[in-house]
């Protein structure tokens, strides 16, 4: 498959329908912020223009709190639009999501996301998850509470393209720790709405059989909440779902950061960032301020994932 690279607020309740996808079983370093341009130049420049949709739809720059019905109840999700939108073009939309116990607007506030979206011109998507304390169902992995997360998401997908001018073919997810894991599982069970997916301390994959998504993941080898072990084969299956070749380019970024980039993919590319001796933490994000254990600052993981994601449509 040919890559083509390249929230003030009233909350408002409607409900939508969403897709149900099945329910699985289951030694210079680069600059800051950037792709090394080895990388870059597997990606390909689409040259397609964003559409023009005149008056798309009503709603403005902003923040708001927004929900869907679901058999649990209502879910809500956080929707930051950037101040240079102007419903006039189709835009990006990156949706983030927390971790076990955590908020969307703590996990806005910890990954400096909010501030990216209004430079870059991208709608930020911070969904709550399901249950008590607020955490995601990961199939065959993680909190199989019965949740259907996964459906939930593709509605909240749905939704905010039926309130905004989103491009289908550039919507993205991140997430950390237990939201990492969600951010693959939706790349895994939602390819057909989801162009490419960033688990931070969390990635996981499923068997996944659906179209390949761009993939880039961080993982600190002194993680020991989710232990770095189970890092590398899932980045192996990813790279193995998306056509990549059997062997990454291998290159140090700066003396405690090693990324392995997998290009020239049949589908998409595949990226791991391991930092050494980091901690169950969001690279570049302030010290204490959502993680456990050591932050490395050589390196900003969600300039990295808006890098790669700005280069990437489905």
């Amino acid at each position: 498959m040919r890559l083509l690279a390249l929230l003030s607020a009233a909350a408002l309740l409607v409900a939508c329908s969403g897709g149900q996808p099945p329910t699985g079983e289951h030694d210079d370093a680069p600059e800051a912020g950037s792709l090394s341009g080895s990388l870059a130049a597997g990606l390909i420049d689409s040259g397609i223009p964003e559409p023009a949709r005149l008056g798309c739809y009503d709603r403005g720059p902003g923040d708001y709190i927004d929900a869907v019905e679901r058999p649990e109840g209502m879910r809500s999700f956080r929707i930051h639009v950037p101040p240079g939108y102007d419903g006039q073009s189709l835009v990006p939309a990156v949706f983030n999501f927390h971790g076990q116990a955590r908020t969307a607007e703590e996990q806005d506030a910890y990954s400096g996301f909010p501030v990216i979206s209004d430079r870059e011109g991208f709608i930020l998507v911070s969904p709550e998850g399901g249950s008590y304390p607020q955490q995601w169902d990961i199939a065959g992995v993680y909190a199989e509470d019965g949740i259907d997360d996964v459906g939930a998401v593709s509605q909240m997908v749905d939704y905010v393209e039926s309130q905004f001018c989103i491009d289908p073919g550039r919507v993205f997810a991140a997430g950390l720790s237990n939201g990492g894991q969600m951010a693959a599982q939706a790349g895994c069970y939602l390819s057909n709405q989801f162009a490419g997916v960033a688990p931070v301390a969390g990635i996981v994959f499923q068997g996944c059989e659906g179209p390949p998504v761009a993939v880039i993941t961080f993982h600190g080898t002194g993680d020991y909440n989710v232990p770095y072990e189970s890092a590398p084969e899932a980045v192996t299956e990813w790279a193995r779902h998306n056509g990549c070749p059997e062997t990454p380019e291998v290159e140090w970024v700066t003396s405690e950061v090693r990324r392995e980039a997998y290009f020239g993919c049949e589908g998409a590319p595949v990226v791991f960032y391991t930092i050494e001796g980091g901690g169950h933490t969001w690279p570049g994000a302030e010290d204490n301020t959502g993680g456990i254990g050591p932050t490395t600052h050589d390196i900003n993981a969600s300039e990295l994932i808006w890098d790669l994601f700005s280069r990437i449509r489905r």
